[in-house]
């Protein structure tokens, strides 16, 4: 696209105007004061009309340079203001005060019944935490309206879960899980093998016996296992699922911490980003 011109025929005065760009970055960076009294537009001219952006058709030290550079120093003091404001996070599901909200009502600390807790008296309860402190939270009319939207996404939910709950209970009716699993041996999962396991490992066992060893300490492991083989492959199973669960609940809080970081603020134990990063190289 070729450069725009205005009537004169010189370049069109906007935001990709050479000379414009160059006394923009100039004032932003320092060079050219703030202040119109520390430096002057005569002083900013003979600064710099010798530079190419200058020799533009259509610069000239006259009223309309004047009035080009006052807006110029109006506009980086505006830009600098707006770059200084916290963000307003997007209210979706990554939002600090949405995420405690909803986890408030599923778990039963804030009613279903906007009759038995109503927006006021939830603003009162939870002002004072620190996701409420984000930039945007206001007891208004929006945060009425999000609150109901929150109670109907909850109670939606938990309908839901009530159906999956009756659905899962009538096909393993329907459909028992059997004893055994195609090798003959006792199914693993929810088996009192597994939770044995799972405190032995608890109490840090599996770091300080071999497998073999671990396994000569229960009968349940000798009963579900024949093979100490497959009893060292369930310990790794295990450890693996503690990963993955642990990555999914640090996550999580990477993300709130990152939200909650755009605002300023830092909650304790999360002054060290390293901290975290290190514990995730062990994953």
């Amino acid at each position: 696209m070729p450069p725009r011109t205005n009537k004169d025929g010189g370049l069109r005065w906007d935001k990709d105007h050479p000379a414009r760009i160059l006394l923009y970055k100039e004032i932003a960076e320092g060079r050219i004061p703030l202040d119109e009294e520390e430096m002057g537009p005569a002083e900013v001219w003979c600064t710099y009309h010798d530079t190419i952006e200058f020799q533009m058709e259509g610069m000239k030290f006259n009223s309309a340079f004047n009035r080009r550079l006052r807006k110029l120093r109006e506009q980086v003091v505006e830009d600098k203001e707006q770059g200084g404001k916290k963000k307003t996070l997007t209210w979706d599901q990554d939002h600090p005060a949405r995420i405690l909200l909803y986890n408030e009502i599923a778990e039963g600390r804030i009613p279903l019944d906007a009759k038995e807790m109503g927006p006021a008296q939830v603003w009162c309860a939870y002002h004072d935490t620190v996701e409420f402190k984000i930039e945007g939270m206001k007891f208004n009319d929006t945060f009425a309206t999000r609150l109901s939207g929150l109670r109907a996404i909850v109670k939606r939910d938990q309908g839901r879960a009530a159906n999956d709950r009756n659905a899962l209970e009538n096909a393993m009716k329907n459909h028992p899980v059997p004893m055994l699993n195609h090798r003959g041996e006792p199914q693993w999962n929810g088996s009192s093998a597994q939770k044995l396991l799972q405190q032995d490992m608890a109490e840090g066992k599996h770091e300080t016996m071999r497998p073999s060893e671990l396994w000569e300490t229960r009968p349940e492991y000798k009963e579900a296992f024949s093979r100490k083989d497959d009893f060292r492959w369930k310990i790794r199973q295990e450890i693996r699922t503690k990963k993955y669960l642990y990555t999914l609940e640090y996550r999580a809080d990477e993300k709130l911490r990152k939200n909650l970081k755009k605002q300023g603020i830092v909650l304790p134990g999360w002054e060290d980003e390293e901290v975290l990063d290190s514990e995730m190289e062990d994953i």
